[in-house]
């Protein structure tokens, strides 16, 4: 018993596993990328930008009409879940 209280500051006083990490200690390197000559012009290229924002609209699209067909296909399938 006597050892337990002897310890037990320790223990309140220990740090956490839990406790969250300073931005200083984490590594970000792995997240740093270098953009080559030819990327950083496409960015900067209003056609470029154009191009990927509509296709990414396009593929949205797509891939939702794609759920509706599964939906419908299924539903003739199944008529007695009505």
């Amino acid at each position: 018993m006597k050892h337990l209280l002897l310890l037990l500051p320790l223990l309140l006083f220990a740090k956490s596993p839990f406790e969250t990490l300073d931005m200083r200690d984490m590594d970000l390197s792995a997240y740093e990328t270098k953009k080559g000559e030819q990327n950083l012009q496409a960015s900067k290229n209003v056609k470029v930008t154009c191009r990927l924002v509509c296709d990414k609209k396009v593929y949205k699209e797509q891939k939702i009409s794609d759920a509706i067909e599964f939906y419908k296909k299924t539903k003739k399938k199944n008529p007695s879940t009505n």
